[in-house]
């Protein structure tokens, strides 16, 4: 590959690939999901994307039925935030294979292969983790108190995120190659970066713990001549104390592989049998 990358400097370009076309490709990069299937994933929905680079690269049928066949092997990673930087790097091979470097099938889908496991934790990562439990903690606290912009700040900005961050990734990848994305890697850069999100995530789902979990125990009971209140005890201890038991007892489940539906009758049945037996009462808003 080193090679092929110092036989680029010295390549005259034939053809070269247009930012409308690089727009293209990376838009039609967020459809890849709509022919996943348990065999090539990613694969199919992915050369769909990419038949807007060959079309432009090369000029025969043949040759652009060669070159697309590449893309129907296996393929996986996170789509739409970090893992663009793969079909980013996938476009500027394919750009140098068409004008004379020398870069094989083999060289293309050994990078896009060798990527797309480090690119699906940190994209998933960032996504599942980071800013989805953030815009959604925010917004649903806006719904909460009633105002019709908690949905709306969720959709929009979640798609701004998205769309930014997956089209500064797909042009770092076309760029500068897999030699940035390497070197990020190697640095640790972009796990520094996730793990400061990934704390400021935590303390967004702790704060809606606290918050939005309203579980409050009416028991009280004399010591002697002194009145105890069992809710101002573990207040004292720690406030929010039950909520946050609650939060860790639904994630144990979870843990051990609980369906969603089971966890949510397992509410319902504890809240209703400890809510008659007057253990634990809804928080007064």
């Amino acid at each position: 590959m080193a090679d092929s990358q110092e036989e680029s400097m010295d390549v005259q370009p034939k053809v070269k690939l247009t930012k409308r076309d690089l727009i293209k490709h990376w838009l039609l990069g967020y459809s890849s999901e709509t022919c996943y299937n348990f065999e090539r994933l990613l694969a199919l929905g992915t050369a769909n994307a990419m038949i807007p680079i060959i079309k432009k690269l090369y000029k025969t049928k043949a040759e652009r039925a060669k070159a697309i066949q590449k893309y129907m092997v296996f393929f996986n990673t996170e789509p739409s935030y970090i893992g663009t930087v793969i079909h980013g790097i996938a476009a500027s091979m394919e750009e140098q294979a068409a004008n004379g470097v020398k870069i094989t099938d083999e060289d293309i889908n050994s990078v896009r292969t060798g990527l797309m496991g480090p690119m699906a934790g940190i994209g998933d990562t960032v996504s599942q983790g980071i800013v989805y439990p953030i815009l959604a903690g925010i917004s649903c606290s806006l719904a909460l108190a009633g105002n019709i912009f908690g949905p709306i700040f969720f959709e929009v900005g979640y798609k701004v995120i998205m769309l930014s961050t997956g089209y500064s990734m797909y042009m770092l990848g076309y760029k500068k190659g897999k030699t940035a994305v390497l070197s990020f890697l190697k640095a640790g850069t972009l796990n520094r970066i996730t793990e400061i999100f990934s704390v400021v995530g935590l303390m967004v789902i702790g704060s809606l713990a606290a918050t939005r979990i309203g579980i409050v125990t009416p028991i009280e009971f004399s010591v002697g001549e002194v009145g105890i209140n069992l809710q101002k005890v573990l207040d004292s201890l720690l406030p929010s104390m039950l909520p946050l038991a609650a939060t860790l007892g639904v994630w144990k489940l979870i843990s051990n592989r609980m369906s969603p539906t089971s966890i949510i009758a397992i509410l319902f049945v504890v809240g209703i049998v400890a809510s008659l037996l007057g253990i634990l009462a809804p928080l007064a808003q």
